[in-house]
C-alpha cells in the first residue's frame, strides 16, 4: 500500500509546472538570513546589557548597613589598630610563637564571632581583650623582657 501512495505523490509532483526563480533570489535569501542572525545577536547582547545594568542599579541603590563610627566598638577597633602599629614598630621578637599565642587566640575568637554574626555586646569584650594583649606585648617588647612560663 505504501508503494501506490508513493507513486501517486511522485506523479503529482511531476505534474507541477517548471519554476525558474529570479537570479537575485538566493542573494536576497542569504541577506535576510544574515539580517535575522544579526538581529538575534543584537537582542541577546542588548538583553544581557540590560540585565547587567539592572543588577548594577540594584546593587548601587541597595541599603548598606552602617557601623557606628563613634560607638564604643569603633573606638576599640581604632585603638587596637593603633596598638598593632605600635607593636609592629618594635620588629620581630625573639620568640613570636610564645609571645603572640594569646593574641592569635583572641583574634581567632574575634573571627569566629564575626563569622557567626555576633552582636556588639559579644564583640566589645573580645576587642578589649585584644587591646590588653597588645598592650602587654608592647610593654614586653619595649622593656626587652620575656614572659615567664610556669
Amino acid at each position: 500500500m505504501a508503494e501506490p501512495e508513493l507513486s501517486l505523490k511522485t506523479l503529482r509532483l511531476a505534474a507541477l509546472p517548471e519554476f525558474d526563480p529570479p537570479a537575485q533570489l538566493w542573494a536576497r535569501i542569504e541577506a535576510e538570513h544574515r539580517r535575522r542572525q544579526l538581529r538575534g545577536r543584537v537582542l541577546r547582547w542588548g538583553g544581557g546589557l540590560a540585565a547587567m545594568l539592572a543588577l548594577a542599579t540594584v546593587v548601587a541603590l541597595a541599603p548598606r548597613p552602617q557601623l557606628a563610627a563613634t560607638g564604643p566598638l569603633a573606638q576599640l577597633e581604632r585603638r587596637s589598630q593603633e596598638l598593632e602599629q605600635a607593636y609592629a614598630g618594635f620588629g620581630q621578637t625573639a620568640s613570636p610563637l610564645e609571645n603572640e599565642a594569646e593574641l592569635r587566640a583572641v583574634e581567632l575568637a574575634l573571627q569566629q564571632a564575626y563569622d557567626r554574626g555576633a552582636a556588639v555586646d559579644e564583640l566589645l569584650p573580645l576587642w578589649q581583650q585584644r587591646n590588653d594583649v597588645l598592650s602587654n606585648l608592647i610593654v614586653l617588647a619595649a622593656g626587652g623582657a620575656q614572659p615567664t612560663r610556669i
